[in-house]
């Protein structure tokens, strides 16, 4: 994926998010977290809570979110006084999932107060306003009611300047010489739950981008010129481009917010636009002047006074703040299915609205054009299901087809429709007969390990009219079987389970399914999808295993692996797929692995072993095995019930465990793949101890599976694994050094000659010979004992410029050769 050249948006917060990898991760894009700036003016003034949130707070009234903080050197006073701010929050946002909140209290330049931002933001949410702009994801939560990263990771990072000479009162009696921290945590919340977006100013000009130019958040979506244009209208604003640029510094804009209007007396909301673009400031807040200390709403302006206390949103930022996504209409409804003939249609559909709804105006909007010259409408009524509401509707005679969408409004005017595009967007029936058959989406079983568990398996069947029957043929090694039905679930998910004798089956058959869908109409059209995949046995345990690979095996499970003698090796392997592919989605990740069919019982002090070339995506220099930028890996697992669980016996690696690996996997990448190749002067060998990661005790019998994880957008060449030996009883060759354990460089040399040696274990009678071109020895060092790294120097100032040859002998074993070049 291409990287964005122009523009890095650093948040000053880094958290320890686990979510899965996004492509600003790659591209080291990072969103800007709005800043709230101390003014060195002193404003003494208190605008307190409203008397209803006062009350609430005396009486206890029960919250309407939770938001759960998590602090980071912080002292007590200032806890509380943040305690204070959520409470207030608490209040005035509804949710109903959890929010947690990241808070550090750190050293930060003088003029900040503080910063705080969304940790993530989600797009294409089913129910939001607006499918294809991006929401916090705080927001996003409140929407589709539903956790979507957990506990485990906030949902906003915040931080605090500990420099500053803070007020921790509640009761707003701040001093001249101080600023409010209640105010301020109250600010940097609103940029938290949503206040804030993409917008930005680049070497192009203003831009607005997240993975993608385009992308924009639900408060963008908003912003207007004083001309009523809206920012994100590219015909008027190209992105990037300087005309946006001006309009972002043109001290003109505004917040097309229908509920900050009509709680603002009707008048727009004003944004800060200073003629000078300022990070962390500039549209993200409320305009200083419109909004000036003692005003309601100055809370969101771009900087707060000394002794100056505000302890109330204010109308505006409640209102925005409900139209970023805070206050919603959801609309749920099953489209209406196409039919065969003319008959009297009922549309059904749930909604659930934050503010009271407008019976009067809520519709199904009729079309027999696209909505290109008319449209006619439909009331929808309260049907007696609590938030259910109907309408009928009979199609005139000699109608081919219609289209239609679901409209309602609120109590304030607002307006939502479904699909949320609409009118551009719309559901479409058809009226006649049909020919379109079933449509089957299924991901293909990739094998039957005979482990005794049943065979279940999912599929996604729909239909344009409504499926009628559905069922699966299947033959084992061409003998047919007894068919068997699918069981329907939900939406257009069906399941089923083999009913084959697994005691009849053995290693190496090969099953056969045909999945049938057969749909309501005239014509009883079929759909049908056909599958192969093969039973896997699983072999009686046993002690030690070997295999060098050589010969052909049914030992593993091969549906991501296979066996053979890959380009450039001299002898066969077990190899991931090469190059190993990455999904372009962000929070998505491909496992490949491959299962060992041979069971094993762990002995004391029992090893695994293998020769290996890892070239995976390298995370972060400092990340290890679990961290967020801890990107791709090879794990080797273990499981003592039969696949149903695998725990590590190993932490994973990556190319950062063999510094040539790494080396190697970054001499040659484009864009985010690496185009490097393993090769065998890559291998080293890799040995642990079975029992070391606690997962596991002498005598479990495990199943062992080696697993190669790929996050998004980056990748490479994968994993190749040889000899490999499990509490072997074989003498294992004296040599322990591979290949890729040493490295001589540079190449080409000029006066010296370097030789590292890196080792998991001790090695001895180590042998480093240079010769000429005509194979007489130059020179010869020994070393009789290496632990872990060695590094040596050949000096080389009175050779003759041509070709030599490093060899490497570990106990008289040849164990490495190449050929350098003097300049």
């Amino acid at each position: 994926m291409e990287k964005i050249p122009y523009l890095i948006l650093l948040c000053v917060l880094i958290t320890n998010s686990v979510t899965g990898q996004k492509l600003w991760n790659k591209k080291e894009l990072y969103v800007q977290c709005p800043v709230c700036y101390a003014s060195n003016e002193v404003h003494r003034v208190f605008i307190p809570p409203s008397q209803e949130m006062l009350n609430q707070l005396k009486s206890g009234t029960e919250k309407k979110s939770d938001i759960i903080v998590n602090y980071s050197l912080f002292p007590d006073e200032a806890k509380a006084a943040f305690e204070y701010a959520v409470d207030l929050w608490e209040l005035i946002i509804e949710s109903p999932v959890p929010i947690y909140v990241q808070a550090n209290w750190r050293a930060l330049d003088q003029n900040i107060l503080g910063n705080c931002g969304p940790t993530d933001y989600y797009t294409d949410i089913e129910g939001a306003p607006d499918e294809d702009r991006y929401y916090p994801v705080a927001v996003a939560e409140k929407i589709t009611s539903r956790e979507i990263t957990g506990k485990s990771s906030p949902d906003i990072s915040a931080m605090f300047n500990r420099k500053i000479q803070w007020y921790f009162g509640t009761d707003g009696n701040t001093p001249d010489s101080l600023y409010d921290f209640v105010s301020v945590v109250l600010h940097e919340m609103a940029h938290g739950l949503g206040f804030t977006g993409f917008f930005g100013e680049a070497q192009d000009g203003g831009i607005y981008t997240y993975y993608n130019e385009g992308d924009a958040t639900s408060f963008d979506r908003l912003v207007i010129d004083n001309e009523g244009n809206h920012l994100l209208d590219t015909l008027l604003f190209p992105n990037p481009s300087e005309e946006l640029k001006q309009a972002f510094t043109s001290n003109k804009l505004y917040a097309e917010s229908i509920s900050a209007k009509t709680d603002n007396n009707g008048i727009i909301p004003r944004l800060y636009a200073p003629t000078i673009w300022s990070d962390g400031s500039s549209i993200y807040h409320l305009n200083d002047a419109t909004y000036p200390f003692g005003n309601a709403n100055s809370l969101m302006t771009h900087a707060l006074g000394k002794g100056e206390a505000i302890h109330d949103p204010g109308p505006i930022t409640k209102g925005i703040m409900d139209d970023l996504g805070w206050k919603t209409i959801r609309i749920k409804h099953t489209p209406i299915k196409d039919i065969e003939q003319i008959k009297p249609l009922l549309f059904y559909t749930e909604i659930e609205s934050d503010y009271e709804l407008d019976t009067a105006s809520l519709f199904v909007v009729l079309s027999t054009d696209s909505f290109q010259t008319q449209s006619d409408t439909l009331l929808l009524q309260a049907t007696n299901i609590t938030k259910q509401f109907s309408a009928e509707y009979l199609p005139v005679g000699g109608m081919d087809q219609f289209q239609y969408y679901l409209s309602s409004k609120d109590k304030k005017n607002r307006e939502f429709r479904l699909p949320s595009k609409a009118p551009e967007k719309f559901y479409s029936v058809t009226i006649g007969p049909d020919n379109i058959s079933p449509t089957i989406d299924h991901s293909p079983i990739a094998y039957y390990l005979l482990n005794g568990e049943d065979l279940t398996f999912t599929v996604q069947i729909d239909d344009n009219l409504g499926v009628d029957t559905t069922f699966v043929t299947y033959s084992i090694n061409g003998v047919e079987q007894p068919p068997f039905g699918l069981q329907f679930n939900s939406g257009t998910k069906y399941s089923g389970t083999f009913n084959f004798n697994k005691n009849a089956l053995k290693d190496g058959d090969v099953i056969s399914y045909n999945i049938v869908a057969v749909d309501s109409s005239v014509a009883q059209n079929e759909g049908k999808v056909t599958f192969n995949f093969t039973a896997e046995g699983i072999f009686p345990p046993k002690i030690s295993y070997t295999n060098n690979f050589d010969s052909q095996t049914n030992d593993f499970v091969l549906t991501d692996f296979d066996i053979y003698t890959a380009d450039d090796f001299t002898n066969a392997a077990l190899h991931s797929p090469h190059p190993y592919s990455s999904p372009e989605t962000n929070d998505s990740n491909y496992n490949f692995s491959t299962i060992l069919k041979q069971q094993i019982i762990l002995q004391e002090e029992g090893t695994i072993s293998y020769d290996e070339v890892v070239l995976v995506e390298p995370g972060d220099p400092l990340a290890t095995y679990g961290d967020e930028d801890f990107w791709d890996y090879v794990i080797v697992e273990g499981s003592k019930d039969s696949t149903r669980t695998w725990l590590p016996l190993t932490d994973g690696y990556d190319s950062g465990f063999n510094s040539n690996w790494k080396s190697e996997y970054n001499s040659l990448v484009t864009g985010q793949e690496s185009q490097a190749k393993g090769t065998p002067e890559l291998f080293i060998n890799h040995e642990f101890k079975l029992l070391n990661n606690g997962n596991f005790s002498v005598g479990d019998t495990i199943l062992i599976r080696f697993r190669l994880y790929s996050d998004p957008y980056a990748n490479g060449w994968g994993w190749a694994i040889d000899n490999l030996r499990i509490q072997s009883t074989v003498d294992a060759s004296t040599v322990v050094l591979s290949p890729g354990n040493i490295s001589v460089f540079p190449n080409p040399f000029n006066n010296s000659l370097n030789v590292e040696i890196q080792s998991q274990k001790q090695t001895s009678d180590i042998q480093i010979n240079l010769f000429n071109i005509y194979g007489q020895k130059i020179e010869t060092l020994e070393l009789p004992n290496v632990s872990g790294y060695e590094k040596k120097y050949i000096n080389t100032t009175n050779l003759k410029p041509g070709i030599y040859l490093v060899s490497i002998n570990e106990n008289g074993q040849p164990v490495y050769s190449k050929k350098v070049i003097k300049n």
